[in-house]
């Protein structure tokens, strides 16, 4: 089997299109679940069968004698297919292996982070290995390194971090290719979650979210258009404010920093009130053509404090199931595999559960459309605990070692026993002797006999990297290879077929595809006219464009417009604001188009309707925070008496619309064109050009401001959540007198 042929299982971006090994499309079809199988109190032991699947090293290398590799996962990188192995420990180094051979690679024997901590995954874009260090303060750009295939650090996101004081960053950098380039997303404990540009180091965009965000964020295009969304949990602490507790918080945002949508989950309880909530990295995975995201949480239904369930949510922040709680916290990374063969996932998820001295584990799997357990290792695994905890690095990884056309599960477990569960029966096929205690995800990449996997861990000698094949099996079906391959799922998870019923900002629909719901389509047809259809198919409306091969595409602004492939603008709505804008297709054929903003507390995004296919047009009277007016664009008073544009020339003007008589001015200006108003972070509302100045600051910031309102007597306020006026303009002259 050629060597390039071995790194097959790494999961990538390719261009702006998600894509799977082999251009494998993860399509699962609507089979019966199987039936749930209860765990056993007694110990489990091999199964039986034809050829016994067992593992044998290929090869051992000890990192550093005095240190331990943690939850710290290993990554594959391809290498110009040359696949190497990079593992990192807890004393800062990194070392490099070759896959098949284990001699260490050249230029790796001395790579030190400088950071004494190393607990984050690895990541690779296929040349190259990312790694998060250390956080520097509290809203603060982090620390994260790049090394090249030489062991060469490439950058240093910030050399000025003060490892003294900084926190432990647990949270991996997850890659995607977009537009050409490399982006890299990563969460931290300075409460943000950051883009990183991969060719210097700076930072593209943070995101301030509630609290540490320790899980890695997860990249999947949730729509089937062709770009990727960012997929994170995170922590959130009480404030204080009445009603406002512990619990965590599910985001979805563009590639560019804009919240499309998120979801809170109350905790109950004080035992992990400050050790965190929601440290699952999310997985996605489709089923019944219906993108599922799922991870641990603390959920909606609470025994104890909580913080033992497995949820499962739509592309909109929508939960759609809820795991009844499990014996232990979920902290683990959830994967997702078909176990029976049958083309339908199972959300998998390990638990820790303490006896005595010892910790070991509890395997569920989990039916991703309903989140009913199907099967449960209950005690069958007690004989393989020891003195390990299951983070949020001891995900499950799969293959099929038996041959059977199901995936089977390498499951975390006691030093010298990591264990290999059959995916239908959750009977113990073969144990790998390790002698290391192991707290991450293994690599699992096929050979020409069966699979490798290549564990690092820890025992009383130091930090260890050790590599073992099988002398059967296969990588199989719609395993972990193809929903994020990756350790620590630090990649895409997976792909959704699309375009489905909505588009967000940016993307395009192309000549020939359609957007569909409820027997309703949006069709841009291949003769160039944009068609949305009632079910049935009698036409809602049309652009009236005729140029064959158009595209519609919707602004970043959310304005909607065709397109020939000449690039000529042949039709626009004409109407769009700067916050998170969608096109939704309704069930009777008319569509309309959202623009996103954060309500009170900045917590959920909410949405008002800024432009309709049918019907009269909405009124758009106030920006809120997360929200921009962009140039060109206009609000109005409800009773469409006064209009604030955003002038080309830089200046924010209220006119009253009866005489057209300026009511105010911003007495700005700018040669650019592309002058906006905004919120910023902290509430302050501006006048800037994206990238440039700020041109007038209305003095908000730092006081809650989230809603500008033109009103119909004339005037622009800036109000709190709570109704205080933080800002007005002057009262308006005088009105004409009416002839």
């Amino acid at each position: 089997m050629p060597r390039h042929r071995l790194v097959a299982t790494i999961l990538l971006l390719a261009g702006a299109a998600v894509v799977a090994p082999h251009g494998l499309v993860v399509d699962v079809g609507a089979q019966t679940a199987p039936a749930p199988t209860g765990g056993s109190s007694a110990t489990a032991t091999p199964m039986a069968s034809a050829v016994q699947p067992r593992f044998t090293q290929s090869w051992t290398q000890r990192i550093n004698p005095a240190q331990a590799v943690s939850t710290s996962s290993p990554v594959l990188v391809d290498n110009g297919g040359d696949p190497f192995v990079v593992a990192a420990e807890v004393g800062g180094n990194l070392r490099a292996y070759d896959l098949d051979t284990g001699v260490a690679k050249p230029g790796w024997g001395s790579v030190n982070t400088g950071f004494p901590f190393n607990r984050a995954p690895l990541s690779s874009d296929g040349s190259n290995v990312y790694i998060p260090v250390a956080q520097d303060g509290h809203t603060r750009y982090p620390r994260y390194l790049k090394f090249d295939s030489a062991g060469r650090r490439v950058w240093d996101s910030n050399p000025t971090t003060n490892l003294q004081g900084a926190g432990f960053m647990i949270s991996g950098v997850s890659l995607a290719r977009i537009g050409g380039a490399w982006q890299g997303f990563a969460g931290s404990s300075s409460m943000q979650v950051h883009s990183i540009n991969t060719a210097t180091g700076a930072q593209n965009w943070g995101f301030l979210n509630a609290d540490s965000t320790m899980a890695t964020p997860a990249l999947a295009d949730l729509y089937g258009i062709g770009t990727p969304q960012v997929v994170f949990s995170s922590d959130t602490t009480s404030s204080g404010v009445p009603g406002d507790r512990n619990g965590g918080i599910l985001r979805i945002l563009t590639a560019d920093g804009k919240q499309v949508c998120s979801a809170i989950q109350f905790a109950n309880g004080d035992t992990y009130k400050y050790s965190g909530y929601n440290n699952s990295t999310p997985a996605v995975a489709q089923v019944d053509g219906r993108p599922v995201i799922a991870f641990g949480s603390t959920g909606p239904v609470q025994t104890g404090a909580g913080a033992n369930q497995v949820l499962g949510y739509d592309s909109a922040c929508r939960m759609l199931w809820a795991s009844p709680p499990l014996a232990g916290r979920v902290d683990t990374a959830v994967s997702f595999a078909d176990l029976t063969g049958g083309g339908r996932p199972s959300a998998l998820v390990v638990v820790g559960i303490p006896d005595g001295e010892f910790t070991y584990p509890r395997v569920y799997a989990i039916d991703a459309a309903t989140g009913a357990i199907q099967r449960d290792s209950g005690t069958s695994l007690r004989s393989y605990g020891a003195l390990i905890a299951y983070t949020n690095g001891s995900s499950i990884t799969t293959a099929d070692v038996d041959n059977d056309g199901g995936q089977d599960l390498f499951v975390p477990s006691r030093e010298g026993a990591f264990v290999v569960l059959d995916g239908s029966t959750f009977q113990v096929i073969t144990t790998i002797s390790t002698n290391m205690a192991v707290q991450n995800s293994p690599i699992v990449t096929a050979t020409p006999t069966g699979v490798r996997v290549t564990i690092a861990g820890y025992n009383g000698l130091g930090s260890q990297i050790s590599s073992y094949v099988s002398n059967t099996g296969s990588l199989g079906q719609r395993g972990w290879h193809h929903f994020g391959s990756n350790p620590q799922l630090t990649g895409v998870m997976g792909t959704v077929s699309g375009p489905q019923r909505d588009l967000l900002e940016g993307q395009t629909l192309a000549a020939g595809r359609s957007l569909t719901h409820a027997g309703a389509t949006l069709t841009m047809q291949t003769d160039g006219n944009l068609v949305a259809r009632a079910p049935g198919g009698a036409i809602r409306w049309a652009s009236g464009t005729n140029v064959p091969g158009s595209r519609m595409v919707l602004g970043v602004d959310g304005n909607v417009e065709v397109w020939s492939s000449a690039n000529a603008r042949l039709w626009q709505s004409g109407v769009g604001l700067g916050g998170v804008e969608r096109l939704v297709l309704d069930a009777d054929g008319s569509f309309r188009v959202t623009s996103g903003f954060w309500g009170p507390g900045r917590q959920l995004s909410q949405y008002t309707t800024i432009w309709v296919s049918n019907g009269p047009q909405p009124i758009v009277d106030g920006l809120w925070y997360g929200q921009v007016l962009p140039a060109g664009r206009a609000l109005f008073s409800a009773d469409r008496s006064h209009e604030l544009l955003m002038q080309t020339d830089g200046n924010l003007v209220l006119y009253r619309r009866r005489d057209s008589r300026v009511v105010w001015t911003s007495g700005t200006s700018h040669p650019s064109g592309r002058a906006e108003v905004a919120f910023g972070q902290f509430g302050e509302m501006i006048i800037r050009v994206p990238g440039g100045p700020v041109l007038r600051d209305f003095g908000t910031g730092f006081k809650g401001a989230d809603r500008l309102t033109v009103r119909n007597d004339g005037r622009l306020t800036v109000t709190s959540p709570f109704g205080a006026t933080l800002w007005e303009s002057t009262a308006p002259p005088p009105a004409a007198p009416v002839k």
